[in-house]
C-alpha cells in the first residue's frame, strides 16, 4: 500500500468519524445531563471517551457498518428517503445498545444513570440514527470524500472550498452547542442552591430578629 492509499484512507476515516460526532455530541450530552440525570463532569467524560474511541476506529467501524448494512438491504444513495430513514434508524439502535453500556459505566456513571443512559440512547437512536447518517453523507460532500445526492442540489453544486468552510463552521457549531448545553444544565442546578440560600438566610433573619425582640 502506498503513501497516498494510507493518506486518503485516514482522511476518510477522519471526515466520517467528524461527521458522525457533529450530530451526535449535542444531541446526547443534552439527553444524558437532563434524562438520565449523570453531571455534567460524567456526561462530559462520556462524550470525550465517546470521540477518543470514534477517532480510534469507533466512528469508521459505525460508518463502514452503515455502508454494508445499506447494501444487504439494498439501499443505495438514489433509495426513497424514507427507506434510508428507516435504516439509520434501526441500525443506530442497535449500535448505542451493543456500545453505549461500557462506555457509560467506564465514564463514572452509577447503574441506575447507566440503564437510564442506555434506554435513552436507544429511544434517541431512532430519532438521531437518520440525523447521523445524514451528516456522515453531508460531512463526505463537504470535505471532498464523496459526493452525496441527498442534499439539495444549490447545495450540491456549491464550490469546493465554500464546502470546506462550511465543513469548519459545522465543527465549531457542534462544539459551540454541547458547550451551551453543559452551561444550561449548570445554571439549573444553581438556582435551587441560590433559592436555598436565600430561604436559610431568610430564617436567620426572622430567628435573630424575634431573639432580640423586646415584647
Amino acid at each position: 500500500m502506498n503513501a497516498k492509499k494510507v493518506l486518503t484512507g485516514i482522511k476518510h476515516y477522519a471526515v466520517d468519524t467528524t461527521g458522525l460526532l457533529l450530530a451526535s455530541t449535542p444531541i446526547y450530552a443534552a439527553m444524558e445531563v437532563f434524562t438520565s440525570g449523570m453531571s455534567v463532569a460524567t456526561s462530559l467524560e462520556a462524550r470525550l471517551k465517546v470521540a477518543q474511541l470514534g477517532y480510534l476506529g469507533m466512528g469508521i467501524a459505525y460508518a463502514k457498518g452503515r455502508d454494508f448494512s445499506k447494501k444487504i438491504f439494498k439501499i443505495d444513495e438514489q433509495a426513497p428517503e424514507w427507506k434510508q430513514t428507516v435504516h439509520d434508524s434501526v441500525y443506530n439502535v442497535a449500535f448505542n445498545i451493543v456500545f453505549a453500556t461500557p462506555i457509560y459505566l467506564s465514564s463514572g456513571a452509577d447503574l441506575e444513570q447507566t440503564i437510564k443512559g442506555v434506554a435513552g440512547a436507544s429511544t434517541l437512536g431512532l430519532v438521531s440514527g437518520p440525523i447521523n447518517g445524514y451528516s456522515i453523507d453531508t460531512f463526505r460532500d463537504f470535505a471532498g470524500t464523496k459526493k452525496s445526492t441527498r442534499l439539495p442540489k444549490p447545495i450540491q453544486n456549491i464550490g469546493s472550498k465554500t464546502k470546506k468552510l462550511i465543513a469548519a463552521g459545522l465543527i465549531a457549531a457542534t462544539i459551540v452547542t454541547t458547550a451551551g448545553v453543559y452551561k444550561l444544565k449548570e445554571s439549573t442546578n444553581k438556582e435551587p442552591v441560590k433559592i436555598e440560600i436565600q430561604h436559610n438566610n431568610l430564617e436567620k433573619q426572622i430567628q435573630s430578629t424575634y431573639s432580640n425582640a423586646d415584647f
